[in-house]
């Protein structure tokens, strides 16, 4: 029915990683390939699955660590346990603005607000797009009426102050898509995802 928010991701790294761009990121993968470990929050996560895209873009061959959640697979970032993590932003943020990671591009195909300056991964990487979101959905033969009334509402709340402070503050983007285009969205995703889960051969643990 409705898309409330995406949750963007943000390519990172930890600071000894001698990179500071997406192209830089790939070259250095290349120089070393299956060297560089990247986290994720567990087997077909959306951080794995945000990696694997990546991956099958651009030919790069690296290591995965899925850990128990996104909290573990941001702290094994942070330790140096791991080089890489395509993590939420809202669980990288803190250490982003610390200097305790080092941002190189985000998932989504526009900027994400809450890192002014980071460019999407698409500008160096053509086709990548991997942004997670958050939905509505009413139950089947549900009449148009009440999913366009209902579209209406969730699209006024969206704007609200208060509501898209807090959203921002989580590192959540809202979402302008009319119910077409969610419909839209459901069955290339579907899609998208499928693909990356036989081809990464994700097995859910």
């Amino acid at each position: 029915m409705a898309i409330l928010v995406t949750q963007p991701g943000a390519l990172t790294v930890h600071p000894s990683l001698p990179v500071k761009s997406v192209k830089e990121f790939i070259a250095l993968a290349n120089r070393r390939p299956a060297e560089i470990l990247y986290s994720s929050s567990g087997n077909g996560s959306a951080p794995h699955l945000s990696m694997a895209l990546f991956i099958s873009l651009t030919g790069v061959k690296l290591v995965h660590v899925p850990y128990k959640g996104g909290a573990p697979q941001v702290t094994a970032l942070v330790a140096g346990e791991a080089q890489a993590s395509l993590a939420t932003v809202s669980t990288v943020i803190e250490h982003i603005r610390a200097g305790r990671l080092r941002p190189l591009g985000v998932n989504s195909v526009e900027p994400v607000r809450a890192l002014p300056g980071i460019p999407p991964i698409a500008d160096s990487v053509p086709g990548y797009e991997m942004s997670p979101w958050i939905g509505v959905f009413a139950p089947a033969g549900t009449s148009t009426a009440i999913i366009d009334r209902l579209h209406a509402e969730i699209g006024k709340a969206l704007k609200m102050p208060d509501v898209e402070k807090n959203l921002m503050n989580q590192a959540l983007e809202p979402s302008v898509a009319t119910t077409g285009q969610f419909n839209a969205r459901l069955r290339v995703d579907y899609d998208k995802y499928g693909k990356l889960i036989r081809d990464a051969g994700v097995k859910i643990e």
